[in-house]
This record gives C-alpha cells, structure tokens and sequence, in this order.
C-alpha cells in the first residue's frame, strides 16, 4: 500500500498512482492545454506522418482555409494599426535600401561570344528593370506581400512577351487553388507521372519541393482558370520548410501579443482623453447636502444624451454622459472621490506592459527596441546597427533569400528572350538555354545594411582599391554612385583596356 500511495515510481514505464488511488496520466500535460497558451486551435499533440503530406505543414496550415484565416489576420493587422506598417517599411528599408544591382558578366574573360552575350544581356536585364519600376516598386511589393501574406507570385505577362515586352503581374495567394478536376488537367498537359495538385501547386507526387506549374483561377466557380507553368513564375515563400507548398506570414507567432498591444495602446489613450477632459474635483464638506453642492456657483452642466445602436440587428438604446473640456465633477456629501486605473499610481504599469509587449515582438525579426516602440531613450544606435548586431545579420540574411528569388526572376527573364529567338544573332537558338548559363553569369549587389563611418569606409575602400582586390566600380556602387555616369560628368578617365 505503500507503495500506491507515492506519486512517483522508481520504473518510469509503470503508472503512476495518486494517494487516493487515481491513475496518473504521464502525457496529461500534453492535452491539458492543447494550445500552449498560444491561443492557436490548430496546436497538435503528436506529429504524424501526414504532419508534412502533400505540402501541407501542421500546425500551421492543412488547407486551403487555414491559409485564408491567417493571411486574414496578418492583413487586418497591417491595414489597419500603423505599427505593423512600421515594421515591414523597417525591414523593407534595411533589407532594399536604394535596390540591388545586377549585372550580367562572361564566365571567362578570354571567351569572346561570352563577352558578346553578356553586354546582350545586361541591355534585356536594364530595359526589365526599367519597364517594370523594379527598384522601389516591384521588389518592395515582393517584400511586403512575402512578410504580409508569408508568400508572393510574381507571373510573366504572355500577351505582352507577344508583343516583344517582359511585364510582370502579381497573382494573389487567394487565387491559387488545387484544380475541382486534376486528372482532366493532366490530361491537357498531358502529364505522363503521378502527380500533386494540393494548394494549387503543381508538383510531382512525393516531391512537393519541385514545382511543375501553378494553377490559378480568377472566378469562384473556377470556369476562368489558367495554369502557369513553372518558369513562367517565381514563388517567394516565407517562414516554411522547403517542401512546403505555401508560405506563412511573418505576423502568425505574433498575432495575438499584436492585437494585445493594439487594445492596450487604445484603452489608455483613450482612458487618458477622458481624463484629462476633467479640471478638478470639487467634494463637499461633511454636512453639506447634495442640493447645497448642486447650487454652487461652480457647478457645470454635464451633457447626457442618448442614441440608438444596432446590436445584432436589434435596436438598443444607449445612454452615456458627455463630459466637455474643463467639466468640474462635484462629490455628494457621503461619497468619496477614488481614481481610475489610468489615474491611479500603477497607471506607469500600463506603458511598462506595453513596452515589454513590443519588446516580445520586436524578437521576432531582431529589431532594438527603438525601431518597434519609437522609444528611443533606450536605444544604443552605436551598437544597434554595427556589423556583429543580430538586426544587421537577420537583414543581411533577408538580403541572401531575396537575392536568390530576384536572381531566379532575372534568368526567367533571360529564358524568355532566349525562347522568343532574340539570341540568335548571337549564336543562342531558341533551345540553347542551358548554353547560354555556361557562358555567363548574373551577380547581384545587395546595399550595406550596417552603418559605417562615411570617412572611415571610404579610406578602408581606397586601401582595397589602390591594393587591386576591389574594382572601382564597386567602390562607386558601395557609395550608391552610378560609375560610368560619373565619368561623365568628369571623374576621373576609365583606365585603357588591356589590348
């Protein structure tokens, strides 16, 4: 009986048993709270295999609507507070600053066609990046629609590749669904392999990280469809693994503290305008009689007014009294005068909860405090922006992810050309794609996100240049200058090409 009576075992595999003789469940804690606290109803106990079938990825989402109900939420946000909307022109400003810069180059510099074909591309990558306003317009949206809804398709326009234009269009996440008929659009493609259409995407079966194509409709009823295939498109998706089909949206681990914060901000400046409306507070003196107070040549008129409000579309009356600016309140003999919470001593706990809450928020993209809450008197900008800081190196890895999707949307751009014969007169048929990559290459340049001390970083340049390891025209880029412009307008001349 003893030993029924302990609560633990020394075999953990045994039961165990409560004084009274209850069975103790060991994975009680699991299901006591099945959200976490995290308020999320989609939380699961145990993973399963099915967890990450078909590119779904539990708990997050698992179908279509789970992905609507959280883009719903991130957008709410976003639209409607302004602290949302500072974080994402934050990051969008550290990540994009002035824009990347791309610039086609040979593989080899003794390869003459490689020479040729590379000045041939750069021209398409300029008149791209031009007709598109893709600095400051295209790669902001990328960015925002990527942080906001957790993904962004950006399509190619084939009615203007037709007429000799390369346009792009944003398709919306909503618009991107699992066909009601996969097999009869297989047919059409005449797909020979299994394959999966979850979410829209299309991919071969077993292998959701390879996207064959997208299937997009523009009605409810799905009669007005399209497919694009998948070099017609580049899929930015965010905060997923790679076999994921959909991405997830920034917002979605910090949704609930956000809204928390937003009714909290709203409560006390609300609290705080009410107040301040107030004077003073006259309180009559022992004895005196609530008509006495009432005839006092301070007294003011209080405004009560009613109002008719539909509540779940019944009519109700409300009644609520109006206090104008400079209102005296006068206390009846018998009351006493107690201050609310916004004008109690633990009215600074407020704006402390508030400030922990933003805190708690800002760690989820690494941003110091002042960039989240506007408080700078906390802020260290010495050490906030250096290279070693976590916001410089999370931004710079931003740089890296969205590098790689803009790399991927300029060699579609390239293949385009490529297809429509415009390479020809270069020795590139219409099927030598993969040649033409062997031959050149597309770097990109990302902006500084750390900040520097103008003059130190430019006397550790010239050290670099004058040394031979860094090139002049990256010197001019490092500086936001455009080098051949510069040359123009009178800088020093371009040195003589080797012969």
């Amino acid at each position: 009986m003893e030993s029924q009576q302990s609560l633990i075992l020394a075999d953990d595999s045994q039961p165990l048993v409560e004084a009274w003789g209850d069975w103790v469940d060991r994975t009680e804690y699991l299901r006591d709270d099945p959200t976490f606290g995290f308020g999320n109803s989609r939380a699961v106990t145990f993973t399963s295999l099915d967890d990450r079938k078909d590119g779904s990825f539990r708990p997050v989402y698992e179908t279509e609507q789970d992905l609507a109900e959280s883009r719903a939420a991130a957008r709410n946000l976003v639209m409607l507070t302004g602290i949302r909307t500072g974080i994402l022109d934050a990051l969008a400003n550290y990540t994009l600053g002035s824009g990347f810069t791309f610039t086609a180059e040979p593989e080899s510099d003794i390869d003459r066609q490689g020479r040729i074909l590379a000045i041939a591309a750069q021209a398409i990558i300029d008149r791209f990046l031009d007709e598109n306003d893709f600095n400051g317009v295209i790669d902001r949206e990328v960015h925002a629609r990527s942080r906001e809804d957790g993904e962004a398709l950006i399509a190619f326009d084939e009615e203007e590749i037709l007429g000799g234009r390369v346009l792009v269009e944003f398709l919306e996440p909503d618009q991107l669904v699992q066909p009601a008929n996969p097999a009869q659009l297989e047919d059409w493609l005449e797909v020979g392999n299994p394959s999966c259409w979850k979410f829209g995407v299309h991919t071969p079966e077993n292998k959701t990280w390879k996207p064959l194509g997208y299937h997009i409709v523009r009605d409810g009823r799905g009669s007005d469809w399209d497919y694009y295939p998948a070099n017609r498109v580049e899929h930015v998706k965010r905060n997923v693994t790679r076999s994921a089909k959909r991405g997830v949206t920034d917002f979605y681990e910090v949704v609930f503290d956000l809204r928390r914060e937003a009714r909290l901000r709203g409560n006390a400046a609300e609290g705080a305008a009410l107040q301040s409306a107030i004077a003073w507070i006259m309180q009559g003196a022992p004895g005196t009689t609530q008509a006495q107070l009432a005839s006092s040549s301070a007294t003011d008129k209080i405004g009560q007014y009613t109002r008719a409000a539909e509540t779940g579309g019944v009519p109700k009356t409300q009644s609520r009294i109006h206090y104008p600016i400079g209102t005296i309140l006068k206390i009846p003999a018998g009351q006493q005068y107690l201050p609310g919470p916004m004008g109690a001593e633990r009215n600074a706990g407020f704006e402390l909860v508030a400030q922990y809450a933003l805190r708690a928020i800002g760690v989820r993209w690494n941003m110091p405090e002042y960039m989240i809450s506007g408080d700078a008197s906390n802020a260290n900008y010495a050490s906030a922006l250096v290279a070693e800081s976590p916001f410089v190196k999370a931004r710079e890895a931003d740089q890296q992810f969205y590098k790689r999707h803009f790399l991927s949307l300029i060699w579609k751009v390239i293949r385009i050309h490529v297809e429509s014969g415009r390479f020809e007169r270069y020795g590139i048929g219409p099927g030598e794609y993969d040649d033409l990559m062997r031959l050149i290459r597309i770097d990109c340049e990302c902006p500084t996100v750390a900040s520097r001390d103008p003059k130190v970083a430019v006397d550790s340049d010239k050290v670099l240049v004058d040394g031979g390891i860094m090139s002049k025209q990256t010197w001019a880029a490092r500086n936001n200058l455009d080098y051949e412009q510069e040359q123009k307008l009178g800088a020093l001349e371009k040195p003589p090409e080797p012969s």
